[in-house]
C-alpha cells in the first residue's frame, strides 16, 4: 500500500507562515498551499489507515470514502480504499477503485498487486496474472507479487510456472511463510511429498501457530503414509482452529483407517456440525458406523449423502451392503442395481448383487451375475467359489465342482473351497476323492472337521 506522509495541521501552519514572511521579498511569486479539503482528506486517510492496521476495516472504509469525497483525485486514499475493499470481499468495487487509483498513479506495484488479488479472489485468473505481471514490471523482485502470480498460475493449471514464481519469491524473501506454504501445496500436487513436508515445516518455524499450514502439513504427512504424524498434526491444527471442518474430516478418516472407530466417529460428526452437506464425510461416517455394527444409523447417513451425491457408485454399493447386513435383501438388490445402471462393469456391485440374489434363493440370477463378475475378474478365487455355491444350491454338482477347482487353482490354500469341493464330490458319489479334499481343508484350517459319515454331507 503506498502511503504518502500526510501533512499535519502544525506543518501547514508553519509553511503558511513562512510563505507570508517571504512575500515582501518574493513579490509576484505563486504561493503553493494545501487546500483545506485536501488537508482534511489527508487527515481522514491517516486515521483510516490506523483503523485498517488495527483490524477495524469497516470503520477504515467509511473514512476512506469521506477522504475521497473531499479529494476525488487523492490517489493514496483510492488505493487504500481498494485494498480495504479486497479485505472485506467487495471485489468488483475494489477492482474499479484500484483502477481509478492506478489511473492517477500507475507506477504503484502495491496497487497492481492488490488488483491482482481482487481478480484472483473473484476467479478472474487471467486478469489476475496480468495485474501481477504489471506489478513485477515496476518491482521485478517484489515477493508479494511473485507469490500472487504463483497462486494465479496454479489456479489456471500451470503448476510448473507457479512453482518457479514461488521459488523466486522465496529467493527474495526466504522467510516468506505464505510463499513456502503455497510452494509446498504445488509440490504436493506433483506428489513431491518430502520437499512439501520440509517446506510446511519451515513455514511453521516462521508462523508456528498457523492452523492452515499445520493442516496442510498434516495432509502431506497423510499422503506420504506417515499416519501417526498426520494425526498428531491435525490435532495440533484443530487446537488452533477448532472450526476447520476439513481438518476434522481428515482426522476422522485417518482414525478410521487405524480402526480407532470410537475416536473417528465423533470427529466425522464434528465436521458435519460445522458444515452439514458434505457427502464424502457422510459416506465416511456411514462406513464407520457400519463397522461399529450400527447399520441403521449407517443407512441413514448413506441416504443423506446420496441425496447430495446420487451418482456415487461406491456409496450405493455400501448402502446395499448395509441393507444386506440387516437382511433387507430387496433394498440391497435395488441399490446394487442402481449402482450397475450407473456403472455396468462395477465389480463391487456385481459381487454384492450376486451374493444378495444367492441369499434370496434367486439362483439363476445369482449365477448370471457371478458369471459376469468372473468375466471382469477371471482371477478372482472368491467369485469362483461363490459361483460354485450358487451352482451347488441349484443342484448342479458337476459345474459346482468345476468352479471350486478353479477357485483352488487360483488360491491353493483356500480351505473352505477344498471343503465345499469335498461335499460336491461326495454328492456325485466320489467319496474317496471327497475325503482327500476334506482332509486338505482340515490341514489348512483345523476348524473344518471332515464328516464322519455320509449323513453329515
Amino acid at each position: 500500500m503506498n502511503r504518502e506522509k500526510p501533512a499535519t495541521v502544525g506543518m501547514l501552519r508553519w509553511c503558511t507562515l513562512l510563505a507570508l514572511l517571504l512575500l515582501p521579498i518574493w513579490t509576484g511569486s505563486a504561493l503553493q498551499t494545501i487546500a483545506p479539503a485536501r488537508l482534511e482528506a489527508q487527515e481522514l486517510n491517516r486515521r483510516a489507515l490506523e483503523l485498517f492496521q488495527n483490524g477495524q476495516v469497516d470503520a477504515a472504509i467509511a473514512l476512506y470514502r469521506k477522504a475521497i469525497e473531499r479529494a476525488p483525485d487523492f490517489a493514496e486514499a483510492l488505493g487504500n480504499l481498494g485494498t480495504a475493499l479486497v479485505a472485506v470481499g467487495k471485489y468488483d468495487e475494489a477492482i474499479s477503485t484500484l483502477q481509478r487509483a492506478l489511473s492517477l498513479q500507475p507506477d504503484s506495484a502495491d496497487w497492481h498487486s492488490q488488483l491482482g488479488l481482487a481478480f484472483y479472489r473473484k476467479g478472474s485468473f487471467d486478469q489476475s496474472i496480468a495485474s501481477y505481471r504489471e506489478a513485477l514490471q515496476i518491482l521485478p523482485d517484489y515477493p508479494l507479487a511473485l507469490n500472487g502470480l504463483g497462486a494465479s498460475l496454479y489456479a489456471t493449471g500451470k503448476v510448473n510456472d507457479a512453482i518457479a514464481a514461488y521459488r523466486r519469491a522465496l529467493e527474495r524473501a526466504p522467510k516468506y511463510a505464505d510463499a513456502m506454504n503455497n510452494l509446498a501445496a504445488a509440490l504436493a500436487d506433483k506428489q513431491d511429498w518430502d520437499e512439501a513436508i520440509d517446506l510446511y515445516q519451515r513455514a511453521l518455524q516462521v508462523a508456528p501457530h498457523s492452523p492452515d499450514i499445520q493442516a496442510n502439513l498434516a495432509g502431506a504427512l497423510m499422503h506420504a503414509g506417515r499416519t501417526d504424524q498426520a494425526i498428531a498434526t491435525y490435532r495440533e491444527a484443530l487446537g488452533g482452529n477448532p472450526d476447520d471442518a476439513a481438518a476434522w474430516f481428515q482426522l476422522g478418516h485417518l482414525l478410521y483407517l487405524k480402526d480407532q472407530l470410537d475416536e473417528a466417529v465423533p470427529c466425522l460428526r464434528k465436521s458435519l456440525v460445522l458444515q452439514s452437506n458434505q457427502p464424502e464425510v457422510l459416506f465416511n461416517l456411514a462406513q464407520a458406523l457400519q463397522d461399529q455394527g450400527k447399520s441403521e444409523e449407517a443407512i441413514a447417513a448413506y441416504q443423506h449423502g446420496l441425496a447430495l451425491k446420487p451418482g456415487d457408485v461406491q456409496a450405493l454399493c455400501n448402502l446395499a451392503a448395509a441393507y444386506r447386513s440387516r437382511r433387507l435383501l430387496n433394498d440391497a438388490v435395488s441399490n446394487y442395481r442402481k449402482a450397475l445402471a450407473l456403472e455396468p462393469n462395477s465389480a463391487d456391485a456385481l459381487a454384492g448383487l450376486a451374493g444378495a440374489l444367492l441369499e434370496k434363493e434367486k439362483l439363476d440370477d445369482s449365477i448370471s451375475a457371478y458369471r459376469k463378475l468372473i468375466a471382469l475378474r477371471p482371477d478372482d478365487p472368491l467369485a469362483r467359489f461363490n459361483l460354485g455355491n450358487a451352482l451347488f444350491k441349484k443342484g448342479d454338482y458337476a459345474q459346482a465342482v468345476v468352479s471350486y477347482r478353479e477357485a483352488i487353482r487360483l488360491q491353493p490354500a483356500f480351505a473352505q473351497a477344498h471343503y465345499n469341493l469335498g461335499i460336491a464330490l461326495a454328492r456325485q458319489g466320489e467319496i474317496k476323492i471327497a475325503m482327500q479334499e476334506f482332509n486338505e481343508a482340515h490341514r489348512l484350517d483345523p476348524k473344518l472337521i471332515p464328516p464322519k459319515d455320509n449323513s453329515q454331507l
